[in-house]
């Protein structure tokens, strides 16, 4: 099998349940829709002294929805306006967003703890495991361990190393040749790299439930390919984002200071730059894979090298299908076969009604930056 090299996803889902430890009064949510690059370079280059957090990327003629904090509120507004940049008012009551949605959450889980005596087990009927909420990290790992438990001639289950605060990094194997020892092509995935980005980690579990539970219906996924994934790459964040629905980073300290948190997306050695302040949301770390997380999935990267032809970074939000590069404005080597990859997947997501995704480069469509995918392509060669 010829090499296709490694695929970002980002998936749009709906936010869900947001705890109150961290209160967002006053912030709010623009659109913004840039119509040249030279006004995403703008945005880019104050994002960090307006505090600017983009909740999906900048591109030329595509909304952008950034989040603005009540201090910066004024000087955003008028950086956008003397820039003619067009913008919007989303939402000035970001806080009754989440609010809202913390109810919603509620709700689901009082039906869900009516119909399992186990709260901490998702619900499982006769159509099914349940998708009708997102999942807390424990759920997700008590579902990988009774899929392990279940399924022993499918499934293996490993750890990859412990997190800051000391959970397990879990990643989870797929074969029905027994386990996966590279004789076989694999597809390696990952999710969750961004606390904040719940429909990611769920995109990936619900992955994981189709190869799994519904193995027989997906036999052409399974027959002569094996399936490496790491569903949650940010286990601290992950849980983090029950106090802080809004945390992007990992948890770890950051020496000099009272912050928290390494972006882990912007930590991966290939292209790594000393990317924003110590306490900035895209913080990329003190040095390149400095962060226990950012070396769990280079050394899963590693272990599976030889055999991996496709990798698939799974993030929100965002309509797109992005592939290297990211880091450097440059052509991938096989171009080509990536863009009719990106564009097969996009044709069979509007085939269903789904959103049109766009296709291309992480650095023509949205903007330069380093990722995990510029990592396993540039250094691994996958």
């Amino acid at each position: 099998m010829q090499l296709f090299g490694a695929v970002l996803l980002l998936i749009v889902l709906p936010f869900s349940a947001i705890c109150e430890d961290v209160l967002y009064k006053g912030y709010k949510l623009y659109d913004v829709q840039a119509t040249a690059r030279d006004q995403i370079e703008l945005l880019q280059s104050v994002s960090h002294d307006l505090e600017l957090d983009f909740w999906s990327p900048p591109a030329v003629d595509r909304k952008s929805s950034v989040f603005v904090s009540p201090r910066k509120d004024e000087l955003f507004r008028t950086f956008l306006s003397e820039h003619n940049v067009t913008h919007r008012l989303s939402s000035e009551g970001v806080q009754r967003l989440i609010d809202h949605e913390r109810d919603f959450n509620e709700i689901r889980n009082r039906k869900r703890r009516n119909v399992s005596q186990n709260d901490t087990i998702p619900i499982v009927s006769t159509n099914g495991t349940s998708f009708e909420y997102f999942w807390s990290l424990n759920e997700i790992y008590q579902y990988l361990d009774m899929l392990a438990r279940k399924y022993p001639n499918l499934v293996k289950l490993f750890g990859y190393g412990k997190t800051y605060e000391n959970r397990s990094i879990k990643v989870i194997t797929i074969s029905t040749a027994g386990k996966v020892n590279g004789s076989r092509p694999i597809v390696l995935v990952d999710g969750g790299i961004h606390a904040r980005e719940w429909a990611s980690h769920m995109s990936v579990v619900y992955l994981i439930y189709q190869l799994v539970e519904r193995s027989t219906e997906n036999m052409d996924l399974l027959n002569n390919t094996d399936w490496v994934i790491m569903p949650v790459v940010n286990p601290d964040g992950y849980e983090y984002t029950q106090k802080d629905r809004l945390w992007r980073k990992n948890r770890s300290p950051i020496n000099g200071t009272s912050c928290f948190g390494t972006d882990l997306n912007r930590n991966f050695p290939i292209g790594w730059t000393s990317f924003g302040s110590k306490c900035s949301v895209g913080y990329a770390g003190p040095a390149p894979a400095s962060e226990l997380e950012t070396r769990a999935l280079m050394k899963l990267m590693r272990n599976y090298s030889n055999a991996t032809k496709v990798y698939l970074t799974v993030h929100s939000c965002g309509d797109f299908i992005l592939y290297p590069f990211g880091y450097k404005n440059e052509e991938a080597p096989n171009k080509m076969q990536l863009q009719a990859l990106g564009e097969e997947a996009a044709a069979a997501v509007r085939a269903i009604n789904g959103p049109k995704y766009s296709v291309g480069s992480s650095a023509a469509l949205l903007y330069p930056a380093n990722g995990s995918d510029d990592y396993i392509y540039e250094n691994l060669k996958c």
